[in-house]
């Protein structure tokens, strides 16, 4: 951050750190040497000197961070008119059908493990550690995601998006080529 600053905001934040340290060295040094009982009598005016100075340094830090305005910035836009633009685009399709081997994926999952935390009934499987895998379009939706591309980095980087209702980091990347990636894929949105 300390590269991102004016030469005037660094002389300008130099400056009251110098006294700041000044006011501390002389008191914490100089002071006791002339006068034992430091600040004795004083007290409220060191105080005093101490507070104003931190509030110094603090207001100098905030004056220096504020970042200078654009021109215009804060003008008021002008009115337009609406201009005609491009039709919107169409909701999306159905996806086109997954282009692995589904009986490949199937033999993918169960090597892999996932009906060790997955429901999903054309598998077998049963477990409730992670989300139903019959429920993935609905998750997919929810993702914001194409239904093979939410499968592909579900299984490639699990973090990415957790299915609400679900622990997050419980499930590990798998590090699988393209091909398998596409066989899983055909086997979980297979229609059967």
């Amino acid at each position: 951050m300390l590269f991102a600053l004016s030469a005037g905001q660094k002389t300008g934040l130099g400056l009251m750190a110098a006294a700041f340290i000044a006011f501390a060295l002389a008191s914490s040094f100089w002071f006791p040497r002339f006068r034992p009982d430091f600040p004795g009598k004083w007290l409220r005016l060191f105080v005093i000197a101490s507070i104003v100075l931190t509030l110094g340094m603090l207001a100098t830090v905030v004056a220096v961070a504020k970042e200078k305005e654009e021109p215009g910035e804060h003008a008021a836009p002008e009115p337009t008119a609406p201009q005609p633009g491009p039709p919107a685009p169409a909701p999306p399709g159905p996806a086109p059908p997954a282009q692995g081997d589904a009986a490949n994926g199937k033999k993918l999952f169960a090597a892999q493990g996932c009906s060790s935390c997955h429901t999903y009934a054309p598998a077998g499987a049963t477990a409730k550690v992670g989300p139903d895998l019959a429920n993935l379009p609905s998750d997919a939706q929810k993702a914001g995601k194409q239904l093979a591309a939410y499968i592909h980095e579900s299984i490639t980087d699990p973090t990415a998006y957790t299915v609400p209702g679900f622990p997050a980091g419980v499930m590990p990347p798998f590090h699988l080529s393209a091909a398998q990636l596409d066989d899983l894929t055909a086997f979980l949105t297979q229609k059967s």
